[in-house]
């Protein structure tokens, strides 16, 4: 393996200390980082010549272009920055664990009359918090048990209890009560229904609740009965009995039941699929209060020689957010930094939790149990054609063998029209990447040039030659420079549009080519809001050749205003529209007074609505529209226009029959191909979404009526 100069100097100059050090690729971004107890000796390992690398951390290396390093005191605080960076950068070759945002905490407000809210961070705000809680579900329902038997309020009223007054409520955001109270699902402190005690005593219950303190809970239960009993309040005896039994009932159902058992965190964990699939069972004075689960990735896991990288992981990034830490967390293996990590975990606690690894006895069956959940929760993970994986992957490899392609097929776009009757057209474009759908790609059109009547093919051709001008823009039209029009210009802009420039409010733009002028526009501001082009003009030996296009969109980003008008004879109507143009019923104040021919139709475009798309600057693999011979002779039309050389095919539903431009017969899959079913996916998805569109459109005209 062959070392740069520059990583040679950085492991020279590298400290023996223990700190934290980044590893960078060419384009500056973190891909690694890793701590260790002596730095020098730790960095220089990945670069010895016989060294037995992982398959992985092989990979990685090769990637490293630059290496950032910081020296701490201590192994324990390396850990912790580690820990705290690897948040931040989320580096591609760290394991970790899966998106954060998914977890929740349960937060105790630090109120008169606290509220128990779902929150996604902690704040230094001095309330209370109790996770993280790997379903937002759960806890939900969770609450709704919680809340037949604790009457606590969740509303977002600042409720504050003042001398001589029992409440002052400062933000009457809602109305008060809520029907909470009167379901008997809240005790009403905005009504001053209950005292400040008697809210206290029922978030207490809560609370030990929550941390798996029931037998406490029914203690307080009880002793609460017998005062109302002795006191002759035989309603509120009876109701706090009814509590009595709900919490009985909970309790009963727990897994585990071992008195003599200290407060103890399982976790166990399996690997399939890149991924590694933990399960976490908590035990709390005794009993089974709750079971999370996590999902750790990175790229290339192995399960054999990282189970230890991949189980430290998971510790250093669960226990450095949780809020709950016990006395005990079984592990099923050992792991290099035990010592570390328990430091880390017993900061600001009054108790130092233990890792233990049983190898026999009943500590040992809970880890089997655990492991067991965590194959089931890793099996009804497991990846669907909706997220990239193996499979997604091969259907694509496999695609690109049936159809003879050269390259890789990376992106693929695939595109449908849908209407009802012939109103409310619309054209959808999807978009696979490796196989699986990339969302954030998805773009629909509102059909422009066909307007009450059907005409699959004629909007297939709309939609094609709207997504794939965009990228001939980027080829096209090289050699001509778009720039505001100099004196030296005048004389033949004024002879060729009959404008005296030196009268006008215009500002006029040309197109050059070998310094002679090819075309020119005009641009006027009436207003911030409002800008208007006129004066298009081309060369006869430059028209037909889409170079109107480039002037009129260059002309537009030269605006200022947020929407740009043209009033267009109305033969032209379609050409500006096939740009994004919109017809409009009402002109603005700003372009009337003026006489203008009866023939002339209103247009408008909306500067803010076409923003530039990432997703039309890519260029795709492979072009599937949905339908048969028609709808390939569409593509093929805008493909011939636009002189654009890409695959594209067509798929049709009755017989689910390829048609490629290049060949006469179509192409029959057998029905288990992946391939056919990667084609189908895409032509389904694409259906969908338009579809979608569609009815949305359809439904906003139902509204305005």
């Amino acid at each position: 393996m062959a070392i740069s100069k520059a990583i040679k100097k950085i492991l020279n100059d590298l400290p023996v200390s223990p700190g934290v050090y980044k590893m960078l690729d060419k384009e500056g971004k973190v891909i690694y980082i890793g701590k260790a107890k002596d730095l020098s000796k730790r960095v220089k390992q990945y670069f010895q010549k016989n060294y037995e690398h992982s398959t992985r951390t092989k990979k990685l290396v090769e990637n490293i272009i630059d290496i950032k390093f910081t020296g701490v005191d201590t192994e324990l605080e390396a850990m912790m920055l580690e820990t705290n960076l690897i948040k931040q950068f989320l580096p591609k070759y760290n394991i970790i664990m899966k998106d954060g945002k998914n977890y929740v905490y349960i937060k105790i407000t630090k109120e008169d009359f606290p509220r128990i809210q779902i929150v996604r961070n902690i704040l230094k705000d001095g309330a209370k918090y109790i996770g993280p809680k790997s379903s937002a579900h759960k806890v939900k329902e969770t609450f709704k048990v919680l809340k037949k038997i604790f009457p606590f309020r969740h509303c977002s009223l600042d409720i504050k209890e003042v001398p001589g007054k029992k409440v002052k409520l400062n933000n009457k955001v809602i109305k008060y009560p809520c029907l909470d109270f009167f379901i008997k699902r809240c005790a009403a402190p905005c009504i001053a229904h209950c005292s400040k005690e008697e809210y206290q005593e029922i978030i207490n219950n809560v609370e030990d609740f929550l941390n798996g303190k029931a037998d406490e809970v029914l203690k307080s239960l009880k002793e609460e009965m017998m005062e109302h009993a002795k006191n002759k309040k035989f309603e509120k005896a009876a109701k706090t009995r009814d509590k009595i039994e709900k919490v009985k009932n909970i309790l009963e159902k727990q897994k585990i039941s071992d008195p003599k058992r200290k407060d103890t965190d399982i976790v166990n964990y399996c690997v399939t699929r890149n991924r590694a699939y933990f399960n976490l069972f908590q035990v709390r004075d005794g009993k089974l209060i709750g079971q999370e689960n996590f999902v750790l990735s990175a790229e290339e896991i192995e399960e054999a020689k990282l189970s230890p990288e991949i189980l430290e992981a998971f510790l250093k990034q669960y226990y450095g957010i949780a809020t709950d830490i016990p006395k005990e967390i079984l592990i099923p293996h050992k792991v290099d930094n035990k010592k570390e990590i328990e430091e880390m975990m017993a900061t600001g606690l009054k108790h130092k939790p233990k890792i233990i690894i049983p190898k026999k006895g009943d500590k040992n069956k809970l880890l089997g149990m655990s492991l067991n959940n965590a194959r089931i929760y890793a099996d009804r993970n497991k990846p669907s054609w909706q997220e990239e994986n193996e499979l997604t992957i091969n259907a694509a490899k496999e695609l690109q063998k049936v159809l003879n392609l050269d390259k890789e097929l990376k992106r693929i776009e695939c595109y449908d029209i849908s209407h009802l009757s012939g109103t409310d057209t619309v054209g959808s474009m999807v978009v696979f990447e490796k196989g699986a759908p990339k969302k954030s790609m998805y773009r629909k059109f509102k059909i422009r040039t066909v307007d009450g009547k059907a005409d699959d093919y004629k909007s297939m051709e709309e939609v094609m030659y709207r997504r794939f001008s965009k990228i001939t823009e980027q080829m096209q039209h090289v050699e001509y420079s778009f720039k505001k029009a100099r004196k030296k210009n005048h004389k033949f802009i004024e002879k060729n549009s009959k404008v005296k420039l030196e009268k006008s409010d215009k500002t006029f733009y040309i197109l050059e080519k070998d310094k002679k002028v090819a075309g020119f526009i005009a641009t006027t501001e009436h207003s911030k809001k409002v800008a208007e082009l006129t004066n298009l003009w081309l060369k006869k030996s430059e028209r037909g050749t889409k170079l109107g296009y480039k002037l009129i969109k260059n002309a537009i980003k030269k605006t200022k205003a947020k929407r740009v008008y043209i009033l267009c004879k109305t033969e032209l109507k379609e050409y500006y529209q096939l740009i994004g143009f919109e017809e409009i019923k009402k002109i603005p104040e700003e372009l009337r007074g003026k006489k203008r021919p009866k023939n002339i139709t209103p247009l408008a475009f909306d500067k803010i609505k076409y923003k530039d798309d990432e997703s039309f600057t890519k260029i795709p693999d492979l072009v599937i529209v949905d339908g048969g011979k028609g709808q390939l002779s569409a593509a093929t039309k805008i493909f011939k226009q636009l002189d654009l050389k890409l695959p594209y095919i067509s798929l049709a539903k009755r017989l689910e029959e390829i048609f490629h431009p290049k060949s006469k017969r179509s192409i029959i899959l057998p029905k288990t191909s992946e391939a056919l079913k990667l084609l189908q996916r895409a032509r389904d998805e694409a259906h969908r979404f338009a579809i979608s569109y569609n009815r949305n459109l359809r439904s906003k005209k139902f509204k305005k009526r």
